[in-house]
């Protein structure tokens, strides 16, 4: 049935497109495709509407975005038909619909589809509308030069980031920095949860945010690289790409994983100038030094020396312990620093 469906959608995105189109008669409106914008907290839901259609039954469009700024989440289209699944690449999101067998189209006003972004940054994000194609129940193109576009208009306050689980936390005064700076955010009720442990993904996410894109970004070939949600894909590919971050022995990522303190000092002092040794100065004194891994030994010490990472109480560096938003966001910032 799914073979069935996919060839009907087909049939109508390919010969369809290359329908003559019936131009509207002068007293009637030219179908339109129109773009709108809603926030809530970090996520932005774009919704696109078809006016004065025709006849729709079938219809295709990409949307564009900066990826800098923002991150493809999901996407809602109708239910009455079948759709493929959305094509995310390079900053586009690639959107069709068809309905299915001998039915009339629709008429009027639709909504197409409610595309879901996550705000990655601070500042406004444009989104476009190109490569619209409606078809409509004759297979005949119903309107094809159709382009649209909005900014995300950039909601964060200015001043002081109010934040209502900070108050009298020791890295209070590096998050409220970090919010500022737009590399980092709290969450749509208002809370930041510092003690919230760091998932690998989300520590790559933060970081290659605030040292921003180089062009290294690389595709991933990770076993589980189908697992790595799309918005934080971007993000993890850079990291790869640049040698900040690299896979587990059994050639998975891992992207739902607590990052480990030792794998944060790892990926902090990779994101150094390449000129920067790891190690070779003098030893940290940890309490609990000989816990930490052969491999982990250099990082955490040129993190020491270089005042980029601190241990926890009982002069302890933990490695192994899954760190913390909190402690992300100071290691990230004493980075910031260094570079």
């Amino acid at each position: 049935m799914l073979k069935q469906l996919a060839s009907v959608l087909g049939i109508v995105l390919v010969f369809g497109w290359f329908a003559a189109q019936t131009p509207a008669s002068a007293d009637e409106a030219a179908p339109s495709v129109s773009l709108k914008s809603t926030s809530n907290g970090n996520e932005i839901t774009v919704v696109v509407t078809g006016e004065h259609l025709k006849d729709l039954y079938a219809y295709d469009f990409t949307l564009k975005y900066d990826t800098q700024k923002l991150a493809y989440k999901s996407a809602i289209l109708s239910k009455n038909g079948f759709s493929v699944d959305p094509i995310v690449q390079n900053g586009n999101v690639r959107i069709a619909h068809t309905k299915v067998g001998g039915i009339a189209g629709d008429n009027g006003t639709l909504q197409l589809a409610a595309v879901k972004f996550a705000r990655l940054q601070k500042g406004s994000a444009a989104i476009s509308l190109h490569d619209v194609k409606l078809v409509d129940s004759k297979l005949n193109a119903a309107g094809t030069a159709i382009q649209a576009a909005i900014s995300v208009k950039d909601e964060a306050p200015s001043g002081q980031v109010a934040l209502k689980d900070i108050g009298g936390h020791w890295a209070k005064t590096a998050i409220e920095q970090a919010v500022q700076q737009g590399w980092v955010t709290g969450y749509a009720n208002g809370t930041f949860l510092p003690d919230k442990e760091v998932t690998r993904i989300e520590f790559a996410a933060m970081l290659i945010r605030a040292l921003g894109a180089d062009g290294g970004r690389q595709p991933v070939t990770f076993t589980d690289a189908k697992q790595i949600p799309a918005w934080g894909l971007p993000s993890v590919e850079e990291a790869v790409g640049r040698g900040i971050m690299n896979g587990y022995g059994d050639g998975s990522f891992g992207p739902a994983k607590k990052i480990t303190r030792a794998e944060m000092a790892a990926m902090a002092v990779r994101s150094l100038p390449s000129a920067e040794p790891a190690g070779g100065g003098k030893p940290a004194a940890f309490a609990d030094s000989g816990q930490i891994p052969a491999w982990a030994k250099p990082y955490a010490e040129t993190a020491a020396q270089r005042g980029i990472m601190n241990g926890r109480s009982g002069g302890q560096f933990a490695p192994r312990a899954h760190a913390t938003r909190a402690e992300a966001v100071v290691v990230i910032l004493a980075l910031l620093q260094q570079k």
